[in-house]
């Protein structure tokens, strides 16, 4: 009897473990982990710039904007306007601007913490900014689908002096190797091909068609970088070298995808764009993939290095969708030795409430 009274404790034990175990491994199942929303600070990255090793920052979709003071272990999150932010620049640790969509470009001079939005004063009030480039904390460049705008003093105010004499086809990369020493890739004139990059010697002054540089010649081109007067490097559904300041290419990649370039000097550079991140050691002879091996790269929108081993690069993941939530995500990937290893962040945004007013899809 002692026996069967022990052989039956020993059974009650044994199922009442068993049906615990069950039970946590179905309610792991059925309850996913909830998103903490300390992670929904960034949406949909579009760039990275950091200003040393430690003081840094990511701009996103939807006004979002993330800035780091110690390399990346901790971020602090806010919204800078409404609408789309595409580029961000630093020239110290207080003072930056961000550019963006509607006109949209801010300054801030206390590192990030509160930001002023530019009045519109000598661009349209609806312009849309893609890319930055200041030289100091007064003399800096914003383009726009008008073209390459100039000011002297903060943003305060700004000028373009790239004018189109008839209807304009629009503006899409600037690249200014030093204050005065400028291209724009972009079209005036409504010819079946006209040439597509502009130059100037004169700090945005004056401007000079390319001659060498026309649509034809530049397929599938939508962003360029130069490191002086004469070379530098055109991208998009390709990659092209120029060392005559754009009167003729060289084709280095018949097909690539390229959003951004980042070169060091006339040697050492990167390219990203899609699931991609190119290396070159010899101006673009040779293109080496550094991409690390992480299905979560979908579409990598920017690349800044600060010097041959220390660089980031930021982009989106896959969205995701968790019963009625609806999570974007964005990825940051880190180097310490020149891309040959890589971690990454991915940070979520709860878009569940945005979903339905999604309507171009390029958020």
């Amino acid at each position: 009897m002692q026996l069967r009274r022990s052989f039956l404790l020993a059974l009650c034990i044994v199922l009442s473990v068993y049906f615990l175990i069950h039970s946590c491994s179905q309610d792991r199942i059925m309850a996913p982990e909830t998103k903490s929303s300390s992670d929904d600070i960034i949406c949909s990255a579009t760039d990275v710039f950091f200003r040393d090793g430690d003081f840094g920052c990511v701009a996103g979709a939807l006004g979002t904007f993330i800035i780091t003071a110690d390399g990346g272990k901790t971020w602090n999150g806010t919204v800078i306007e409404n609408g789309g932010l595409n580029d961000v620049q630093f020239i110290d640790r207080s003072n930056g601007w961000v550019a963006g969509k509607d006109g949209s470009i801010c300054h801030t001079a206390d590192g990030g913490q509160s930001w002023t939005k530019m009045e519109p004063s000598g661009f349209p009030i609806d312009e849309d900014f893609y890319q930055l480039a200041f030289f100091s904390d007064s003399a800096g460049y914003a383009l726009g689908y008008h073209g390459v705008y100039k000011t002297e003093n903060g943003g305060g105010s700004w000028i373009n002096n790239w004018l189109p004499s008839v209807s304009c086809r629009g503006a899409w990369s600037m690249s200014f190797p030093d204050e005065e020493t400028g291209f724009l890739l972009g079209s005036s004139y409504m010819e079946s091909d006209p040439s597509i990059l502009y130059s100037t010697a004169d700090g945005g002054a004056s401007w000079a068609v390319v001659e060498g540089a026309k649509a034809s010649a530049l397929r599938t081109v939508l962003t360029i970088t130069f490191v002086d007067g004469t070379t530098g490097w055109a991208g998009g559904g390709v990659i092209m070298k120029t060392m005559d300041g754009g009167e003729s290419w060289e084709t280095q990649i018949a097909a690539a995808t390229v959003r951004k370039f980042q070169f060091l000097s006339a040697e050492y550079g990167f390219a990203v764009g899609g699931k991609t991140i190119l290396r070159t050691k010899n101006g673009g002879i040779t293109w080496e993939n550094v991409t690390p091996d992480d299905d979560r790269i979908k579409d990598l929108r920017s690349v800044y290095f600060i010097d041959e081993n220390n660089g980031w690069v930021a982009g989106r993941a896959a969205d995701e969708q968790d019963g009625d939530m609806y999570y974007k995500h964005s990825i940051l990937l880190q180097t310490r030795d020149g891309g040959a290893t890589w971690t990454l962040r991915d940070f979520s945004y709860d878009y569940t409430s945005l979903q339905s007013l999604d309507s171009d899809g390029d958020i």
